[in-house]
């Protein structure tokens, strides 16, 4: 695992999979614990839960688009109709 935890870093990483990576790996290797290691492991568990809540709530179209960002570096400019289609949504129901 890595010392750096920027925010792109970890969205890079929870949505290119590699969250669930290190979780399986931390559950394989809990003999060789320390207590950075276990300040680590906390730290990317509580990580997978946040981003687990928020990804449930995100429509498939969306969360496709996160993925395709994070995980294939596609920008964000390429997925205006998905975009669009949210803020209508949103400003929908908003006004009713």
């Amino acid at each position: 695992m890595t010392n750096t935890w920027t925010n792109r870093a970890i969205i890079k990483r929870y949505f290119s999979g590699l969250i669930d990576f290190e979780c399986e790996l931390i559950a394989e290797d809990l003999e060789r614990s320390n207590k950075y290691r276990h300040e680590n492991t906390v730290f990317v568990q509580e990580i997978k839960r946040v981003l687990d809540e928020f990804c449930r709530q995100l429509t498939p179209e969306l969360k496709d688009m996160y993925v395709s960002k994070y995980k294939e570096n596609k920008p964000f400019t390429e997925f205006y109709n998905v975009c669009s289609e949210v803020n209508k949504l949103d400003y929908f129901y908003s006004v009713n």
